[in-house]
């Protein structure tokens, strides 16, 4: 069946077209199966996909994830590790606004130990892994194990942490936990495209966001995203 979303794809263009709309409302892969008629099995497999291409869409737009034309794109969580060798469950995500936009991180291998004792303000912490991480660049750190965002004040970058007034970092960890509540707890190998699509609806709330998605799959099908585990 011919459809310009989807090489080989099962579905017509309508149902794909209608799934997408469907999903733009933010609705759950079971309430759209009910709707229609689509196995569930198939709806999250092209969740998965849409996911994956707003995950693409939001790293491009991040303004520290561009090396000489290429994207730092991670796809799979792995945890952080401690320095006593044990693995936290989920990494850390650093959060920023930039201009007008909201940005996300995931902060990947970092030593969870020592970020714990920086976070909870036990240690100056190390400058070297400070500037390697890029902490100093964050308004605030979400750490996905105990669901708890760390404030990090701007007025002493990297340094000093504390609570701050209530703003858009804070406003956007609500919506990204309402998520949390939503799909019952985000597993470790999915966790990282929620957060990018939580990214991708706080930034887009005032668009049309089924226009803008069938935009972005206009340029870059979603068979462009079936290689990526």
């Amino acid at each position: 069946m011919k459809n310009r979303y989807l090489k080989g794809a099962h579905l017509s263009e309508r149902k794909v077209r209608e799934l997408i709309k469907l999903f733009s409302e933010d609705l759950t892969a079971t309430q759209i199966a009910n709707i229609t008629g689509i196995s569930r099995i198939t709806v999250n497999a092209y969740f998965k996909l849409i996911r994956t291409h707003i995950a693409k869409f939001c790293e491009e737009r991040n303004p520290f994830h561009f090396t000489n034309g290429t994207v730092t794109y991670h796809a799979s969580e792995n945890g952080t590790v401690a320095s006593n060798g044990t693995v936290s469950k989920k990494s850390f995500y650093g959060i920023f606004k930039n201009d007008e936009t909201i940005h996300t991180d995931k902060i990947a291998n970092i030593d969870a130990e020592w970020m714990y004792d920086w976070l909870k303000g036990k240690t100056e912490g190390d400058r070297d892994i400070i500037e390697k991480y890029r902490l100093h660049v964050y308004n605030g750190i979400a750490d996905f194990n105990s669901i708890r965002l760390y404030r990090i004040n701007e007025s002493v970058p990297g340094v000093t942490r504390g609570k701050s007034h209530v703003d858009e970092i804070d406003m956007f960890w609500g919506l990204l936990k309402s998520r949390l509540i939503k799909f019952r707890g985000l597993n470790s190998g999915t966790l990282y495209l929620h957060v990018k699509e939580t990214e991708f609806r706080y930034n887009y709330r005032e668009n049309d966001l089924f226009e803008l998605l069938m935009e972005i799959l206009h340029k870059r099908p979603l068979h462009y995203s079936k290689a990526v585990r």
